[in-house]
């Protein structure tokens, strides 16, 4: 028989249990991200073999800048829509939207229409990397949460690694196809644009069977809507169960749920967002910023550089012999590395020249790293119950990496430390965690797209600011960039204690 009395709803959603939908839920999403990792992160593979395009050094740099720059121009817009539509509805069309501009992308006859179209396929698929967290972390039970979001990280990841892979037999095909109506020739680039896109086009058919959080739909007073969720969610992950009603719930209510008015537009969105900086969250989300803006200035800041160092360290071994340094020694002769050319099939290879293909070594390296942090994030899914400590180690590990990799007296063990500074991205899956779980339920999608912009936004000053710091002051770079990390420990030490967390609504 179902209770009369309304169930808080971190209670009903207990009782539907931990299933098959949860796990395909999760799974679902975590291809998802997978595809926008693909997608975004191969893309700077795809600019540097569109030979066709006689694409320029500096028209390469506005290419790759153009995802960070779209995420940063539509996150509070997609806050908003995840919060006033739903998170599902979000979802749907940021994949399926980002999915068919990427396949556009493929037929571009110049660098600027590419531009334009790529531009626009990130301001849809950026919603991905909030809206799909969200969309778990209210659809799954408490004790799991955290650990789902960790694994779903671990899609992101890897995706580096799966756009490598498809890139490398991908661009290994040769063959053109002439396309008349547009006069251009249908090379194996452009058909690498489609295959780093299937992932998330596959991700978008999927998620359409899922429901819609039943969280949200409780905040938004569709309370007949949510207990139909609740009740289909606990018949998938209970299969002994013979009818819906055994979940024995009748109504629900959300332990603080937040009283909405009608507002214009403009007005609407500002009350979306401003809860977030004032009394009680303020503090909170200026502490949770300033963590998420230095694990996204380390770690893609880094990843950028790294296949540029590794390449660094080839060419002064092999031209000069030289096998003693650390990291910084190897930058610092990079007024002669801007003169190199490097043999490759007898061909005379510089900067300036398209080859057409992805050299080898950086295949590997990103290949080798992916799964290196893949694997290690699975491994911290499963430490989720101490997760302000793993957070806090994670930080303080980046920094000491950061710190000793000037003070290594060869080569191979600063690269090593050098790759374990930009190990701040097994804190991403952490951090949504706990933004989904400190943020009420009417601003929750909002300050998740917030936190990506502000991560993007340090990522975007990472690179451009700091990536040429350590060309000319690599040392001092490296010891000032440390503290920083050491100081997002120290504000991480401060985040609630794991045991006696509570869940917000």
């Amino acid at each position: 028989m179902e209770e009369d009395s309304p169930t808080p709803f971190e209670d009903a959603l207990e009782r539907t249990g931990n299933g098959r939908y949860n796990y395909l839920l999760a799974a679902t999403c975590g291809l998802v991200l997978l595809g926008m990792g693909t997608d975004m992160f191969g893309f700077g593979l795809v600019v540097a073999a569109a030979c066709d395009l006689n694409i320029t050094v500096t028209q390469k740099g506005i290419l790759t800048s153009l995802p960070f720059i779209g995420i940063l121009l539509v996150s509070y817009v997609w806050g908003y829509i995840s919060d006033t539509r739903g998170r599902r509805f979000s979802l749907i069309i940021s994949v399926q939207a980002g999915f068919l501009l990427s396949c556009l992308a493929s037929i571009t006859t110049n660098w600027l229409f590419l531009a334009f179209v790529k531009f626009f396929s990130v301001c849809f698929s950026c919603a991905i990397n909030s809206v799909a967290y969200t969309l778990v972390g209210e659809s799954c039970v408490q004790r799991v949460r955290s650990k789902y979001m960790l694994m779903m990280t671990c899609f992101v990841v890897l995706s580096p690694g799966i756009a490598a892979l498809l890139t490398y037999p991908t661009l290994s095909l040769n063959f053109e196809s002439d396309v008349p109506f547009l006069g251009i020739k249908f090379t194996p680039w452009r058909l690498l644009m489609i295959v780093l896109a299937i992932p998330m086009g596959i991700g978008g058919v999927i998620i359409c069977y899922f429901h819609e959080s039943p969280k949200f739909l409780i905040n938004v007073d569709r309370q007949d809507e949510a207990l139909e969720v609740l009740r289909s969610i606990y018949a998938i992950n209970n299969r002994n169960s013979s009818v819906k009603s055994d979940l024995q719930v009748k109504s629900i209510y959300l332990e603080d749920s937040v009283s909405t008015k009608e507002y214009s537009l403009l007005k609407k969105a500002y009350e979306q967002s401003a809860p977030l900086f004032r009394p009680p969250l303020l503090w909170r989300t200026c502490q949770l910023f300033f963590i998420v803006s230095v694990i996204y200035f380390t770690n893609n800041s880094l990843l950028v550089w790294l296949p540029y160092v590794l390449n660094m360290l080839k060419v002064t071994q092999s031209q000069t012999g030289y096998t003693k340094g650390d990291v910084c020694t190897l930058i610092s002769v990079k007024p002669e590395a801007d003169n190199f050319t490097m043999e490759a099939n007898h061909t005379k290879i510089t900067p300036d020249i398209c080859l057409g293909y992805i050299e080898d070594n950086v295949i590997i390296t990103l290949v080798a790293s992916a799964v290196v942090y893949s694997f290690l994030n699975f491994a911290l899914s499963y430490l989720m119950r101490w997760r302000r400590l793993v957070l806090i180690s994670i930080l303080v590990i980046s920094a000491l990496s950061g710190a000793l990799l000037n003070l290594m007296p060869e080569p191979i063990s600063s690269v090593f430390l050098f790759m374990a500074f930009s190990c701040t991205n097994q804190a991403m899956g952490i951090m949504a965690a706990y933004f989904v779980e400190f943020y009420p339920t009417s601003c929750r999608g909002m300050a998740c797209c917030l936190s990506i912009m502000v991560g993007r936004t340090s990522t975007f000053v990472g690179i451009n600011v700091v990536g040429n710091l350590i060309f000319h002051h690599c040392h001092i770079t490296f010891y000032i960039w440390s503290l920083v990390v050491f100081s997002s420990a120290i504000a991480a030490w401060f985040l609630p204690h794991d045991k006696p967390l509570q869940s917000r609504t």
